[in-house]
Parts: structure tokens; C-alpha cells; sequence
């Protein structure tokens, strides 16, 4: 009798183990990794003005005025012309680090600047269209500059510095299903706020964010289809003020 006891103490010792093991896997093992947390994704700290790194070197990207401006400690050093996303592919607006910086042919001018963006592969990178740089927002998402100019910006920055990026003048698109880009992750941010919204902010509208803005419609009474228009929008900024 002993030894039976003492066997199934074994066997439920061991499924306790099991469990315990299978749970750090599922917990660490195969959860995506991210360069950032959520934390870092708040309204307030990733989309507040740009303020230069005190130490060393950092980017502002103005796709309002077209131009890119490096500081060093604060200073502002140089700056090349630029472009940016068009209005259905717009750039990843907000604080960003860099990644990576490698160098790549072809469209891509000799250098990428990787960001950490988590809905896609964006970075600054050179052309072979460079008449439009510094004129027209007109890329698939990317920063693009003249390959001279990326050139030299590649040799001062590192990975992990800041590359801040503003659009204020972006034009408005509609929001639905499918959808991606820093205009969705602002949405979940406020939907979040606002309880409506408890995913994960990528800045994927994927079907959390769908239901989310469904729930969000339905509670203020207006057309309920899943979608941000102009009206969603400008009521969904009203509650976020309150």
C-alpha cells in the first residue's frame, strides 16, 4: 500500500511539472517578441511633441514640411529633404528606435535605417526616384531620402536612437477591417481609454478593434458598422476629452 501511494504521488507530481513546464513555454516561449511594451505605446508617451535626446544623436521626420532634421545632443546639426507615405499607405507616426541600418540595393538607394514598427517592415532608405523627395508624400510607408543624403545620415546613427516622425497635416482615411498604421494604433489607444477596447495595441484593426468600434457605435447611438468615418471619429475624440 505504501508504494502505491507513494507512486501516484509520483504520477501527480509529475503532471504538476508538466503543467508548470507547459505554461512558461506557452508564457515565454512562444509568446512575439517586441522591441517595446504597451507602456510605451500610451497616448501621452508616444505621440507628445518631439523633444531631442539630450545624449547623442536624434531624428525628427516633418512629412509636413518634407524635411528631416538630426540633433546631436540637443542641437540641431543637419537636415535633408524627404518624403513620406501616401494618404492609403501613410508613414508610422509617433517615437520610434532604430532597429537596424544595414545597407540594400536596388530601390532602397545602399542604406536602410530600420524602425520598430509593429505592424510592418518601415525604415529610411534611399530611391531611385529621387525627384519626389523633398515634393511629394508618395511611398508605400517609408521615409524616403536622396541616397547621398541617407548615406550620411546611416553614419551617425545607431541602434536604439530616436526617430520621431509627425504628419499633422495627414489627410483623414476611413478605418476598418484590414487596416493598419499609426492612425488604427491612436484608435485602439482611445478605445482603450475608454473601456471599450481590451486587445493588444499593434496598430492592426483586426476583429478586436472591429468589435471594439462596434461597441463604442452602438453605445453613442449612431450607425453601427464597424468602421471609422469622419462623424466616429470626431465623437470618439470628444469622450476622450471628457
Amino acid at each position: 500500500m505504501f508504494i502505491i501511494i507513494k507512486r501516484k504521488h509520483l504520477i501527480y507530481a509529475g503532471f504538476i511539472i508538466l503543467f508548470i513546464i507547459s505554461a512558461v513555454m506557452i508564457t515565454y516561449s512562444f509568446k512575439p517578441v517586441s522591441v517595446f511594451s504597451e507602456s510605451d505605446l500610451d497616448w501621452d508617451k508616444h505621440f507628445t511633441p518631439f523633444k531631442p535626446t539630450a545624449n547623442g544623436y536624434s531624428v525628427l521626420v516633418d512629412l509636413d514640411a518634407k524635411i528631416l532634421t538630426l540633433y546631436e545632443d540637443s542641437i540641431e546639426i543637419k537636415s535633408w529633404p524627404v518624403s513620406g507615405g501616401k494618404k492609403e499607405n501613410p508613414s508610422p507616426t509617433g517615437s520610434w528606435i532604430v532597429s537596424g541600418i544595414e545597407s540594400w540595393g536596388e530601390g532602397f538607394g545602399g542604406s536602410w535605417i530600420g524602425l520598430n514598427v509593429p505592424w510592418g517592415k518601415y525604415g529610411i532608405h534611399g530611391t531611385v526616384e529621387p525627384w519626389a523627395v523633398g515634393d511629394t508624400n508618395i511611398s508605400h510607408g517609408c521615409i524616403r531620402m536622396k541616397n547621398q543624403d541617407v548615406a550620411e545620415l546611416k553614419k551617425y546613427l545607431s541602434v536604439g536612437d530616436l526617430v520621431y516622425i509627425k504628419y499633422d497635416s495627414a489627410p483623414f482615411r476611413t478605418l476598418k477591417d484590414g487596416k493598419v498604421g499609426s492612425d488604427v494604433l491612436k484608435l485602439q489607444i482611445i478605445l482603450k481609454q475608454l473601456n471599450f477596447y481590451d486587445g493588444t495595441l499593434d496598430g492592426n484593426f483586426g476583429t478586436g478593434t472591429f468589435e471594439a468600434v462596434c461597441r463604442f457605435q452602438a453605445a453613442e447611438q449612431i450607425t453601427v458598422d464597424g468602421k471609422i468615418g469622419q462623424e466616429s471619429w470626431n465623437i470618439l475624440l470628444e469622450r476622450a476629452r471628457e
